[in-house]
């Protein structure tokens, strides 16, 4: 144990003390972009070599041994045909998992085999972590991520490209994320100190006090900005502010905005509307805020609200396991979640497979590949649960030059209802829908169902839908026990079950509507409905 904390401090040091100017880092990040860009397939080459064909627990050994592919078959495959074409070769020969054979959730039946992989099994054997985050998630999706600092360094440079893109390299930062062990929050505040540029606030929708955290937890937010300051950073203590209080974050931006032509709040995307409504119902003045939104998709919705105070909305599309992979630009596009894929870290590929949600549909789910060697896990082919549009062209913004020609758009998932950033997989609550609603208030299990909906100022809700077949039912109580059994989902400490409910209840996130479940095209009555979702991608495609 003294010699984990021995060489976190170590690192947090060197980290710290060896931070750059903001001038320094943009400089630094349009040299290694355009290096990996140019070494992109020799990268994922030695990739492989040493973090699949060199390490004998890789998962992808399972995989790649009995289709009798050797590191030289590969090799020459990238030669011959690229990058992209080797890999739908491998995902062809069956090289790839799911969401939930990754998560360890469903056995893999490939290649004549069976068995179940660990997430861990993909932890990048060459890190030394310095301390662990949880993806915005719960126990089925969230992710346990070793962060280590050599990674926080490279991801670093991608912000300093990101605000340079948009004007706003030195521009005053505020984040609004849940405090540690959510990754985004306290990896966001490292990685902007690196650059020169900590933010100014820490806001947290969750109040630390209502958690349950184990003392290494608690102690460890603290401890991590401490120390930073004594090494002679800024690091901001996480303010608990709630998604009922946007109202402060807006007083925030307003008042950056007094000495400075740009600020940027990092924040999800229901929380950048909530502050763009509470500045307008308070008379602030927030033109020419920077909302760089994730955890959820930016639909038009979400985008008209927030650019309708003068404020700018950027999508930013990230996983935990690699980091943020593509980000919007300062060029207008009529799409609203448009970004541009960093290409020289990530590879996406398509994977066209049956919706496992219970329908017949078939939809391209997108795979991920990762292609920097410091990144937590090791990826090849592995599906999120997610869909995308990918496009490739031109673009004259600072991401276009540098060579990020890949573009994405109308990201959403198949499998994973969002609010307030906040993600929740079917197995999360499908006991609570299909057994405890049920027997506390009668019906059946297909009595009852969980709809995602976007209302017409962009906040997502979830909509609890509770057959007229019940009777005689409190929807408050209804809506008390789903969250109550939601909490209790996950009791590991710090889990994204407990802060997530706590959000939702809040604002009312899970709202119950007397109404019949949904059935899919076969007449099925699922415990969550997403096709609606499906359908507004496919619209947007088409469009």
């Amino acid at each position: 144990m003294m010699r984990k904390y021995l060489r976190f401090l170590w690192g947090l040091r060197k980290f710290i003390q060896e931070r750059s100017t903001p001038e320094e880092a943009i400089a630094l990040a349009k040299e290694k972009v355009r290096d990996r860009i140019q070494h992109r397939e020799e990268n994922f080459l030695n990739f492989v070599e040493r973090g699949v064909y060199g390490n004998p627990n890789s998962p992808y050994l399972r995989l790649l041994q009995p289709r009798k592919i050797a590191l030289q078959d590969i090799q020459k495959r990238v030669g011959t045909d690229g990058l992209e074409p080797t890999l739908d070769f491998l995902r062809q020969e069956g090289v790839y998992y799911t969401v939930a054979e990754y998560k360890g959730m469903q056995d893999v039946v490939r290649n004549g085999l069976k068995f179940r992989a660990k997430e861990s099994e993909f932890d990048n054997p060459f890190l030394s972590a310095a301390y662990e985050v949880r993806s915005g998630a719960t126990r089925s999706a969230g992710t346990r991520i070793r962060i280590d600092f050599d990674y926080l360094i490279q991801r670093s440079l991608y912000d300093a490209l990101l605000l340079s893109t948009h004007n706003a390299l030195t521009s005053p930062i505020a984040n609004w994320f849940p405090i540690f062990p959510g990754a985004p929050g306290i990896n966001s505040s490292l990685r902007f100190c690196r650059i020169g540029n900590p933010p100014k606030k820490w806001f947290s929708q969750v109040d630390r006090n209502h958690l349950k955290l184990n003392w290494e937890r608690r102690f460890g937010t603290n401890y991590i900005i401490y120390m930073t300051r004594l090494f002679g950073a800024a690091v901001q203590k996480p303010e608990y502010v709630s998604l009922n209080d946007a109202s402060l974050v807006a007083q925030w931006a307003a008042a950056a905005l007094n000495e400075s032509e740009h600020c940027v709040v990092y924040t999800f995307a229901s929380s950048a509307v909530r502050v763009c409504m509470a500045a307008r119902e308070h008379n602030l003045n927030i033109k020419g805020a920077i909302f760089l939104v994730t955890g959820e998709p930016l639909t038009e919705t979400k985008r008209r609200e927030i650019e309708s105070t003068g404020a700018r909305a950027v999508p930013v599309y990230g996983i935990s396991e690699a980091g943020v992979i593509a980000a919007g630009c300062d060029q207008p596009h009529s799409i609203p979640d448009h970004c541009h894929v960093y290409k020289d870290s990530i590879a996406i590929t398509k994977h066209q497979r049956i919706f496992p949600a219970g329908d017949d549909a078939q939809i391209e789910t997108l795979l991920f590949t990762s292609l920097l060697y410091e990144s937590p896990k090791i990826l090849i082919n592995i599906e999120m649960g997610d869909t995308g549009t990918l496009t490739s062209g031109s673009c004259p913004c600072q991401m276009g030059e540098l060579g990020f020609d890949l573009q994405i758009h109308t990201i959403g998932s198949f499998e994973k209802l969002t609010g307030e950033g906040v993600t929740f997989v079917n197995t999360d609550f499908v006991h609570i829908i299909e057994e405890v609603l049920p027997r506390q208030f009668g019906g059946e299990s297909t009595d009852y169902q969980i709809v995602e909906e976007e209302d017409s100022t962009g906040i997502t809700h979830l909509n609890l839908l509770v057959s007229p077949r019940v009777r005689d039912v409190d929807e408050q109580s209804v809506v008390q026990v789903f969250l109550r059994h939601l909490l209790h989902s996950d009791e590991t400490p710090g889990s994204w079950a407990r802060s997530g409910s706590q959000m939702w209840s809040h604002v009312g996130t899970v709202r119950v509507k007397r109404e019949y479940p949904i059935p899919t095209k076969r007449a099925k009555i699922l415990p969550f409905h997403v096709v609606r979702n499906l359908e507004k991608m496919k619209a947007s495609k088409d469009s």
